[in-house]
């Protein structure tokens, strides 16, 4: 069972609500104390989606589960949790709670399928495997469920989110949705994380420069190996496919919002070379660099 301290008032508040039998739906947002962050975990069977700050879950076999924005977490009661942490002043999550002997047959009979009962056992056999606990790491499926959750009302929101939960139980079992093989990374200190941390925040502030893990793990007195092997776990991708990333998403910024030309726009990302850089830009959005600024400045016209 999990651990529980306090009842979640004061310290978490619910911003809205939705239930239906053996389901209940909630958005939750609260500060740094542990006690509402133990009772989001309550039931046999939870839904998690990390909309805001993050957390950490400490596993009484010495692992940690690290949920960060975007990450989606499916837990049940099996998982032995020690204490829960959260890696932000403010976290803000979207709970779904199922109850009942067979919990997830209050979302999967939502589905109407007449393989509804076969495919509660393929969910309960899924989350027995992966030790009581499932994590799904920030994808294309993840970032649409949160921008389209932005856009309802919050009377909509608690529907929404039940037909969205359906649809990743489905996508799930039928491995169109795969689950980090393993979710839990062995136990670190503080000191440890908090490298790893600036590390990733070093990396957003300097994307122009010339990154290397040497050269961070220099700086933030860890080694490469320790930096590559914690900062795919805590943040669910390596570094490079990271970095690569976030540097296309600020070259697309730029190629919107600036006057400035295709090399120097790769200058401003990190790439001394604009053949490498419209190439990799290429394969980000499915068009060149030029292209790309063409058609967006067509769109806004």
């Amino acid at each position: 069972m999990v651990e529980r301290l306090l009842p979640m008032e004061p310290d978490g508040s619910v911003a809205w609500s939705y239930a239906l039998p053996g389901l209940q739906i909630c958005q939750l947002t609260g500060g740094q104390g542990d006690a509402w962050l133990s009772d989001s975990l309550r039931g046999p069977v939870c839904l998690l989606f990390c909309q805001a700050g993050g957390l950490q879950l400490y596993l009484e076999q010495g692992q940690v589960l690290d949920l960060n924005p975007q990450d989606i977490l499916l837990v049940s009661s099996r998982l032995r949790v020690h204490r829960v942490e959260s890696r932000e002043a403010r976290v803000q999550l979207i709970r779904i709670r199922l109850d009942g002997p067979t919990p997830f047959a209050a979302l999967t009979s939502l589905w109407g399928a007449a393989d509804s009962q076969l495919l509660t056992h393929k969910l309960d056999e899924l989350l027995q495997a992966g030790g009581g606990c499932l994590l799904f790491p920030s994808s294309l499926w993840n970032s649409a469920f949160f921008a389209q959750l932005d856009d309802l009302p919050e009377t909509e929101r608690g529907q929404y989110c039940a037909m969205k939960g359906v649809e990743l139980l489905y996508l799930m079992q039928s491995k169109a949705i795969v689950p980090l093989r393993s979710p839990g990374r062995r136990y670190w200190d503080r000191e440890q994380v908090q490298s790893i941390r600036d590390a990733h925040d070093y990396m957003l502030e300097n994307l122009s420069q010339p990154l290397t893990i040497e050269a961070m793990a220099r700086r933030f007195h860890i080694s490469g190996t320790f930096l590559k092997e914690g900062f795919r776990q805590m943040y669910g991708q390596s570094t490079r496919k990271f970095l690569q990333a976030r540097r296309m998403d600020l070259a697309a910024d730029l190629l919107r919002n600036t006057n400035q030309t295709v090399l120097q726009v790769a200058a401003s990302v990190g790439y001394e070379s604009a053949s490498q850089f419209s190439q990799i830009f290429k394969r980000h959005y499915h068009l060149p660099p030029a292209q790309y600024r063409r058609q967006m400045a067509q769109q806004n016209v």
